[in-house]
């Protein structure tokens, strides 16, 4: 028993660590998301976040444990041999510090994921339900409907671009694209890892407790994505899109593929996609195809979209620049870049390749072009630097030949929905989709001053009206 629970406490601190030293400081809403994945989240992370965790989270605590074993006779021995004064003492201590490690690390890990409000979230009041606007009943109407290339670069905050901070600008490529950008592109509860922030930029909903602990739903989240919400992808589609996803990452990651299946992807490629095209796992980094591998096929399949001459959105995902470390490319290092800051100038550089040659190539005259971060970058190399930074946004940029202006300056991801469909041509009565307000043209209701406030505190509550959105009844029946 003692054993045990020393045993217990140990993994708890160590799972801890590697958290924090792996991601940051993740909520346990997104700890429990993943872990509704279980083996085949396990067969799809980089390879190197999977030996960490088997470093600190089994090997360490193995070591450990053999270490208190070791010492523990000598313990005994030690508090035999006390003063009968400090032997009383030491005694109570050694009986009740098994229990005493275990409340001590489940206290400080609950604190640490926000376990507390993670299980108040029952009892407050359903934010979702009083401000969604379910997209199926909004009017829209096209304007000069234009192609869309939606590129999401991994956790890109618009800090890196500081000089002050690091030296030099690391996204200079890309702020010398033309284009339009909101100056406070911020970060809500329910969107910051990467499948959080696709389903809020293109449905306007944060991914919330549909998870392994809710019995009604446990079978659902597994077979179904937000089966009944419409999202981006599922109005482009309606009018004619060819919807074309392109990732480096396993696409099975955290139940990506699902949502992209789901909601009208009518081609979908990744890692698996890559390997069986011929590409080599060893020319691949631990997640997948590196981010110049991914704008070379990008390109090829932009000139087939185009060529088609049916509407399309093509969207695209990379990973090198994935904490905790980044992935350095040998064509990256070929072109002088290295360490961290490499891996993001890099990348920045590729991106703004990629831009030129559509525009070069005259496909901006028809196509439009959306550069964002999915979300704020978490634990690498330039973490310190990052949080030494007035405020932390993340990186945006709309391009297209009549870069239309901003209606205001802060952006949230849910705001992406409507603001793309109006950047692609089309207007959105009222401005409004799920929980986002457009960031383009003038609308009549303009987001609440304290809605930030607002959804810190009372976002994730549980709602009926969100759980309706992961409902499948044939799954049911």
């Amino acid at each position: 028993m003692r054993s045990s629970l020393y045993l217990l406490a140990i993994f708890l601190f160590c799972f801890s660590y590697w958290i924090h030293r792996s991601f940051g400081k993740p909520d346990l809403s997104q700890i429990v998301y993943h872990m509704n994945f279980g083996m085949e989240l396990a067969s799809s992370v980089d390879p190197g976040i999977t030996w960490r965790f088997f470093r600190w989270c089994v090997l360490a605590p193995v070591i450990c444990m053999t270490l208190l074993t070791y010492a523990g006779p000598r313990v005994r021995r030690g508090i035999v041999t006390a003063p009968e004064r400090l032997r009383v003492v030491l005694a109570r201590v050694h009986r009740w510090l098994p229990s005493l490690l275990v409340l001590s690390a489940t206290t400080f890990w609950m604190c640490d994921v926000s376990a507390f409000k993670y299980v108040t979230a029952d009892f407050g009041p359903d934010y979702f339900g009083a401000n969604y606007v379910a997209p199926a009943t909004v009017a829209m109407a096209a304007q000069k409907p234009k192609n869309l290339v939606l590129i999401y670069i991994e956790s890109l905050e618009q800090g890196y671009a500081n000089k002050a901070a690091f030296g030099h600008d690391l996204l200079a490529p890309l702020n010398a694209l033309p284009g339009t950008s909101f100056p406070s592109y911020e970060q809500v509860p329910g969107t910051g890892w990467t499948i959080a922030a696709l389903v809020a930029t293109q449905c306007g909903v944060p991914l919330e407790r549909v998870t392994i602990f809710d019995g009604n739903t446990q079978g659902q989240v597994i077979n179904s994505f937000l089966k009944n919400a419409v999202c981006l992808t599922d109005l482009l589609a309606a009018r004619g899109y060819r919807n074309v996803f392109m990732g480096g990452a396993a696409t099975s990651f955290a139940g990506k593929d699902k949502f992209l299946s789901q909601h009208h992807y009518h081609e979908v490629y990744g890692r698996e996609e890559w390997l069986k095209s011929g590409v080599q796992a060893s020319d691949m980094n631990g997640w997948g195809l590196y981010d110049a591998d991914l704008f070379s096929r990008a390109r090829t399949k932009l000139r087939e979209l185009s060529a088609s001459k049916q509407k399309f959105n093509l969207t695209l995902l990379t990973v090198d620049t994935h904490e905790p470390e980044g992935h350095l490319s040998d064509s990256c290092a070929r072109r002088g870049f290295a360490g961290f800051d490499g891996v993001i100038s890099c990348t920045a550089a590729e991106v703004a390749d990629f831009v030129r040659y559509a525009r070069e190539n005259g496909y901006l005259e028809d196509t439009n072009i959306v550069i964002l971060g999915d979300h704020l970058s978490r634990k690498n190399p330039l973490t310190a630097q990052l949080e030494q930074l007035p405020a932390r946004t993340i990186y945006n940029r709309f391009i297209s030949g009549d870069r239309p202006l901003p209606n205001r300056g802060q952006l949230l991801h849910f705001d992406l929905m409507p603001t793309i469909l109006e950047f692609a041509g089309y207007t959105v009565q009222g401005g409004r989709m799920g929980l986002g307000y457009s960031g383009f043209n003038q609308h009549d209701l303009a987001p609440p001053e304290k809605r930030m406030a607002e959804m810190d505190q009372n976002l994730l509550n549980r709602s009926d009206l969100y759980m309706a959105l992961w409902e499948d009844q044939e799954a049911d029946h």
